[in-house]
């Protein structure tokens, strides 16, 4: 099912107070396999795949439904996607074609839909005071006593510093590494701008889970209201990632964001155009 009908379908899901009871799967990607490879869920169940290898990246493609191949996953790295229709659903990796994996999805009873203001995810009231400001996509705070890393979900940020990210991204996109880290630098400074230390800000994802590298990915919200994670993309210092599990109002609102980024030249879209359409890509 494409994206469009997808969102149409959530849609409808929303105004008929209908939904299907959601269970969550694991597959785990590693050793340049799919674990299990080879699934049945129920309609409405949501998988989502973790790549537990050292070094290698890999990606989800449900290339046979028309969906674009997502972000590659990095080490550490998950992607999530949520069933809606009854088949079978076959996917691959696609930098590595041999790795292939199958959904099988069946039909699930349906349960009364959940109101507007309840989610899957964990939506805190708590504050946390921040601590300072890793790069352009990453804030470290206060929490349960320790400072911890918060990814900002579904967006990225070119890297400030040297390491195998900046590396891949500069071999992927065939960019020159000096042109990605003084990109990185500028959204760096642009994020500093925006929230400063020992402001207090508020979480909203699933708080339960981190990834690899022990960071907590969720949408970082000020205490106005205004979320990190869209400001960041349409002042075009940052980009939508769409191998992240957004759900569909996320989501529509980041890619317009870039959209409107893009097409009036905010932040890295004026000042180094080329190199983010390329990045983009």
């Amino acid at each position: 099912m494409n994206y469009f009908l997808s969102t149409l379908l959530s849609l409808f899901l929303l105004l008929t107070g209908t939904a299907y009871a959601e269970t969550k799967h694991d597959i785990g990607i590693k050793k340049f396999k799919f674990t299990p490879a080879e699934i049945t869920i129920k309609q409405g169940d949501t998988i989502r795949w973790t790549n537990n290898e050292k070094r290698q990246y890999h990606s989800v493609w449900f290339e046979k439904l028309g969906d674009p191949e997502p972000d590659y996953l990095f080490p550490g790295d998950f992607y999530e996607k949520t069933f809606n229709d009854i088949g079978d659903f076959p996917y691959r990796c696609g930098p590595h074609p041999k790795m292939t994996g199958l959904v099988h999805v069946v039909k699930a009873r349906q349960q009364t839909a959940p109101n507007k203001k309840q989610s899957n995810q964990t939506s805190t009231k708590t504050s946390y005071k921040l601590l300072s400001v890793e790069d352009g996509d990453t804030l470290v705070i206060q929490y349960k006593g320790k400072p911890q890393r918060v990814q900002l979900i579904g967006i990225d940020a070119p890297e400030d510093t040297q390491n195998p990210k900046l590396n891949l991204d500069s071999s992927r996109k065939s960019i020159n590494k000096n042109d990605l880290l003084e990109m990185g630098g500028l959204a760096s400074e642009h994020l500093k701008a925006l929230v400063k230390p020992d402001q207090e800000i508020f979480l909203k994802g699933d708080l339960t889970r981190k990834d690899k590298y022990g960071r907590l990915p969720a949408v970082v919200i000020k205490k106005e209201g205004e979320s990190l994670n869209q400001r960041m993309v349409a002042d075009g210092y940052a980009l939508l990632l769409t191998r992240f599990p957004l759900n569909d109002t996320i989501k529509i609102d980041l890619k317009e964001a870039q959209k409107n980024a893009q097409e009036n030249k905010k932040g890295l879209w004026g000042s180094h155009s080329e190199l983010m359409q390329k990045w983009s890509q």
